[in-house]
């Protein structure tokens, strides 16, 4: 599952070292009961859950609480966490949920059977120094997911698998993505949006900066269904995103339909709104760098172009505008097709 180290520790900490609660290494035997006997405890001297150098098994272990502190809780892992081999599909390898004030620091996780890292419900959540690693043709294996959590960071990550690197669903506001390198995979998208009937909860103020994507599907993508369900997204800002060998550099794709078939062909009702692609330069992997296929009946607006330096096959590539207006600034290639 992974290698994580979190804060530093103080002197004054207590240590519940997860071999003291019954956790064997070799990766052989079930370490789960005594991850969870290690976390139980209440206190406020900033206790630290310890798992020392080794590889532990773990079915699953779900961290629900009385697992806190008045001085915050570190869980330290020296070592490595594995999963059974016959773990189902739809296991996510970590899941933070309903939880605030959240700093993971230098973890690896490799090989998940669905995302890999999952954050949900949350506020003020940290990732720094991530690194995540699947092969290129793994399916629904995302780098990072968020959905309905705000104040979130992804710093200095790495991230390669067989689907989005970073996805931000429903219901995510004051997202920032920096010194982000993706590849393989399918770029940094929000969404999918508009499955709903009901009606989603938007995304708001999504920062990605300092970006760096090789080989990827997509580099800077939103997406949602056509169908006439609401949401919104707005106050979206990419920016000194380099891309190498991208298949769809820019792309705002409101008809949404990843396997074409059964598609519903519909309007979508999601208002996408105040998207800025400043400093963008590198090359795409087919001649149209720029799409921004919009809604019908909600438009896309005030979307801005900066800088923008994107070619194919050393050539000048291509943009595709449907519905789509704003205006751009600067030195834009290939040429702005936005209407005012």
């Amino acid at each position: 599952m992974g290698v994580l180290a979190l804060v530093v520790m103080t002197a004054a900490a207590a240590e519940y070292n997860v071999v003291g609660y019954g956790a064997r290494p070799g990766g052989r035997e079930d370490s789960a009961p005594a991850f969870l006997a290690a976390c139980n405890y209440t206190g406020r001297s900033a206790p630290v859950v310890r798992v020392p150098a080794g590889t532990f098994l773990v079915s699953r272990a779900y961290f629900g609480g009385p697992c806190r502190s008045a001085a915050g809780v570190v869980v330290a892992v020296d070592g490595t966490v594995v999963a059974p081999a016959a773990v189902d599909s739809t296991t996510q390898t970590l899941d933070i949920s309903q939880s605030n004030n959240v700093s993971v620091r230098r973890l690896t996780l490799l090989n998940s059977k669905n995302v890999h890292l999952a954050i949900f419900d949350c506020t003020g959540v940290t990732l720094r120094g991530v690194r995540i690693a699947a092969p290129a043709d793994s399916p629904n294996t995302d780098g990072v997911h968020v959905q309905l959590s705000r104040g979130v960071r992804v710093l200095g990550a790495t991230v390669g698998t067989g689907d989005d690197c970073v996805s931000l669903g429903p219901g995510t506001s004051n997202v920032l993505v920096r010194n982000i390198r993706c590849g393989p995979g399918h770029g940094i998208s929000i969404g999918s949006l508009g499955g709903d009937a009901a009606g989603e909860a938007p995304v708001r103020n999504v920062t990605v900066e300092g970006a760096a994507l090789t080989g990827t599907q997509n580099g800077m993508r939103i997406k949602t269904w056509g169908r006439p369900n609401r949401g919104l997204v707005a106050g979206v800002s990419f920016a000194r995103v380099t891309m190498r060998g991208v298949r769809n550099p820019a792309v705002v794709d409101q008809n949404y339909c990843p396997s074409n078939v059964n598609c519903p062909g519909e309007s979508s009702g999601v208002k996408i709104s105040g998207v800025e692609y400043a400093d963008i330069e590198g090359t795409s992997a087919t001649p149209v760098a720029v799409r921004f296929d919009c809604s019908g009946s909600n438009p896309c607006t005030r979307i801005t172009l900066k800088n923008i330096n994107l070619t194919y096959e050393g050539k000048p590539a291509k943009s595709f505008c449907k519905y789509a207006h704003g205006l751009a600034a600067g030195v834009v290639r290939p040429p702005s097709c936005l209407s005012s």
